[in-house]
C-alpha cells in the first residue's frame, strides 16, 4: 500500500530473511521497525503474566487489574497509567493471538506509508484515546487489550483514503475494504461483548491522527505543503493535545 507515486524497484531480500517465518514476523527492518517490536512487547508481557501463575485462556479480573488493566474505579482515583498499560495487556492466549496477526497486518500494511515514528505516535495515542473510550462509557469495568490502538491504526488509514494521497480506484478499493474491517470487527465485538467503546475511543483517535500525519506525508512525497505543517512537533503535538483534551473531558 503506498500513496500515488512512481513504482519503486524490488530490493533484495537480505540474507537469512524468509517471507512469512517467525523471523520475518519478528525481525524490525526498514519499515517495519515499529510493528515487531510491538508484538514482542506485547508478547513478552503476557510471557510474564503467565509464568508469574496467572491463567493463559482466562486470566481474572484481580489478575489483570494487578498487571495494570484499566479498571474504571482505579484509574478515576489517581493511577491513570493504566489508561497506557492496559495496551499491552491480553485477557488470555485467544486475545492475544487475534490482536497480535491484526497488528502484524496493519503493521505490513500502514507502517511503510506512515513511517516507523508516526506509527509508534498513532499506536500510543489511539491506544490512550480508547482507553479513555472505555473509562467514558462504562460506570465499572475492567478492559485490557491492543484493540484500541489497532482500531486506532484503521482509523488512521481511514483518514488518509479520504485525501488525495490515493488515485480514485485505490481510494475507492481502500475505503470499502477499510469501512467493511471497521464495521464487522464492531459487529463481532458487540456479539462476543468486547469493548466497543475502546475500539471506538481508538478509531476517531486515529482519524485524528491521520489528520495530522496528512501534510507530513504530502511533503514527504514532494508536494507543496506549509512548512508548519510538516514540522514533526505538529505532527506528534495534535495526537498529545488530542489525548489531552479528550482526558480532561473524561477525568
Amino acid at each position: 500500500m503506498t500513496p500515488t507515486e512512481p513504482n519503486q524497484p524490488l530490493q533484495e531480500s537480505p540474507t537469512g530473511y524468509h517471507p512469512g517465518s517467525l523471523r520475518d514476523v519478528f525481525t524490525p527492518r526498514h519499515n517495519y521497525r515499529v510493528t515487531p517490536i510491538l508484538m514482542l512487547v506485547n508478547i513478552a508481557v503476557f510471557a510474564i503474566m503467565v509464568i508469574s501463575g496467572v491463567n493463559f485462556m482466562n486470566p481474572s479480573a484481580e489478575d489483570l487489574v494487578q498487571w495494570g488493566a484499566n479498571y474504571t474505579a482505579f484509574t478515576r482515583a489517581g493511577e491513570p497509567w493504566r489508561l497506557l498499560t492496559a495496551c499491552f495487556l491480553h485477557i488470555g492466549i485467544i486475545h492475544l493471538a487475534v490482536n497480535m496477526m491484526s497488528l502484524r497486518y496493519l503493521g505490513m500494511q500502514i507502517e511503510p506509508l506512515l513511517g516507523s515514528w508516526r506509527f509508534l505516535v498513532a499506536y500510543i495515542a489511539t491506544g490512550l484515546t480508547g482507553s479513555l473510550g472505555s473509562l467514558w462509557w462504562h460506570d465499572v469495568a475492567v478492559s485490557a487489550g491492543a484493540s484500541g490502538a489497532i482500531f486506532g491504526i484503521e482509523g488512521v488509514l481511514l483518514a488518509l483514503v479520504m485525501t488525495n494521497l490515493f488515485t480514485d480506484d485505490v481510494r475507492k478499493a481502500l475505503l470499502k475494504s477499510t469501512l467493511s474491517v471497521v464495521g464487522i470487527n464492531l459487529l463481532i465485538g458487540m456479539s462476543i461483548g468486547a469493548d466497543n467503546a475502546a475500539h471506538i475511543g481508538g478509531l476517531l483517535g486515529g482519524i485524528v491522527c491521520g489528520m495530522g500525519f496528512y501534510a507530513g506525508i504530502r511533503a514527504e512525497l514532494g508536494w507543496p505543503v506549509p512548512k508548519w505543517m510538516t514540522a514533526t512537533w505538529f505532527a506528534i503535538g495534535l495526537p498529545v493535545a488530542m489525548v489531552i483534551v479528550a482526558a480532561l473531558l473524561i477525568f
